[in-house]
């Protein structure tokens, strides 16, 4: 009797060691509210759970030196939701998460000075990541308490419009093991900081330099990045298409290019451009010139592209057709509120690209089943689907789509014509995670439940302004 009742009060969890329930709380990753639980069960859980514990995102800065304490194996740190955080906050920060902290995110905080962030530089030698994007009354003081952080890989700055080229060149001497710097919107920073960056900091492999007032005097020295790998160049009017033929650089290492908004581009830009990055995977010419047979034979020399983002650019017939001629390795079409997409061109591109995994026509208002039908019989393994607002597809087409693209994660209909055929239909995609169906005024509650039942894997659902639906707008 004495044995069992000995046995009865032996915890099992004391005869595991710490990395196996750690092993375990790591199983605990789907719901938030899990771990907490399972600390609340005893002292020693409370205990584990908190050592366990590697990304804090608080709610109020007030209880924050108290969350520290406690969580004190903290590695990154979100404070997007205290907008609150001053130059306290960051001295409490650098002193309890000094040999710990490896990331932090102050994009929502406006109240610390380049003191705050000078303390947390010097304290914490460990950290690799720092995102201050919209600290708009940043100036070049507060570039230069970044600098001091000699460890930091990852730098997000985006709206830090005050800082200057000074700034950026503190960073750039500081930091030179940066993999990636986003310098969106920081209107204060010209050629020579973005060429100090080129120069100083040889491991970029990310680069954003949106809407920034650059010419062609800084995009020699960015070329000549061994490992870059991502450009974006967003909104850069000051490159034009004599900026781009003077380059004699070649970038083997670029995979993903944004040259979005780039107005003064034509074709001519983008060949010399193209001559300069072979290797590239993924294009962006959103809202730029329109995509003429020019532009799309511009592609030719993209022999890896797999691609396209034309989002928001007038699009010719004959350019469409030539992107479905020239561009054979491609995965990825968006075509997001492209004037002048037509049945002919869309079909075209469809046929000759069976390997399409995305495809975004969303405000394609002249398409109709006719580019439906060979959309799904040639690109049945489709992952991602968006064709919001393409009023000339009737309901009959949409059953085509269920039958066809079994494969289809993400399924955007909003402000269609779809009725529960449709519905019914679609619900054949086992695999379906994101589906909207806001202003779909033809279904109701019974093509939902088909959906309901047969979609298990749906996280997302949005049903925004369905009349004859009473299930909840979203899930």
């Amino acid at each position: 009797m004495k044995k069992q009742r000995c046995s009865e009060k032996i915890n099992l969890f004391d005869l595991l060691s710490e990395e196996i329930v750690f092993i375990i709380l790591d199983c605990l990753n789907t719901n938030p509210f899990d771990k907490k639980s399972f600390s609340l069960v005893c002292k020693s859980f409370y205990i584990t759970e908190s050592k366990h514990r590697k990304k804090l995102k608080p709610l109020r800065q007030e209880h924050l030196p108290a969350v520290l304490i406690r969580y004190s194996n903290t590695t990154h740190l979100d404070l997007s939701l205290c907008p609150r955080i001053n130059d306290h906050s960051l001295f409490a920060i650098s002193k309890i998460t000094s040999f710990t902290l490896q990331s932090i995110d102050l994009s929502r905080s406006w109240g610390f000075s380049s003191s705050g962030l000078l303390s947390l530089t010097l304290s914490c030698k460990n950290l690799k990541e720092i995102d201050i994007s919209n600290a708009v009354s940043l100036k070049d003081a507060g570039a230069a308490a970044l600098a001091e952080a000699k460890n930091l890989e990852k730098l997000w700055m985006g709206r830090c419009k005050m800082v200057t080229d000074m700034g950026v060149g503190c960073i750039a001497v500081g930091c030179k093991n940066l993999k990636l710097i986003s310098l969106k919107w920081c209107l204060g920073v010209g050629d020579l900081g973005v060429g100090l960056i080129a120069v100083k900091c040889k491991e970029i492999r990310s680069l954003d330099l949106s809407y920034l007032p650059i010419t062609n005097k800084c995009l020699p020295s960015i070329l000549k990045l061994q490992h870059l790998e991502d450009l974006i160049l967003e909104g850069c009017f000051g490159i034009d298409d004599c900026s781009l033929a003077a380059l004699k650089h070649r970038c083997k290492s670029l995979k993903v290019l944004d040259m979005s908004s780039c107005q003064n581009i034509s074709h001519l830009g983008l060949s010399s451009l193209t001559s300069s990055i072979g290797g590239l995977q993924q294009l962006t010419l959103a809202h730029g010139s329109p995509v003429t047979l020019s532009i799309a034979n511009g592609l030719k020399k993209l022999s890896m592209l797999q691609s396209i983002k034309l989002d928001g650019s007038v699009v010719t017939r004959a350019g469409l057709k030539a992107i479905g001629d020239w561009c054979v390795s491609l995965k990825e079409l968006s075509l997001s509120k492209c004037d002048g997409v037509t049945d002919e061109g869309l079909s075209y591109v469809a046929t000759k690209h069976r390997d399409l995994r995305k495809l975004d026509i969303t405000c394609c208002r002249k398409i109709s089943d006719v580019s439906i039908t060979h959309v799904t019989s040639s690109c049945t393994g489709l992952t991602s689907l968006r064709m919001e607002s393409c009023t000339l597809v009737p309901r009959e087409a949409f059953v085509l789509i269920g039958q066809r693209c079994r494969f289809l994660e993400e399924l955007d209909l909003t402000d269609n014509e779809i009725d529960d055929e449709g519905l019914k239909s679609i619900s054949r995609c086992s695999k379906l995670s994101v589906l909207k169906l806001g202003i779909c005024l033809n279904i109701t509650d019974g093509g939902l439940a088909h959906v309901g039942m047969c979609c298990s894997k749906l996280k997302e659902l949005d049903l925004y302004r369905d009349n004859k639906s009473k299930t909840p707008s979203s899930l």
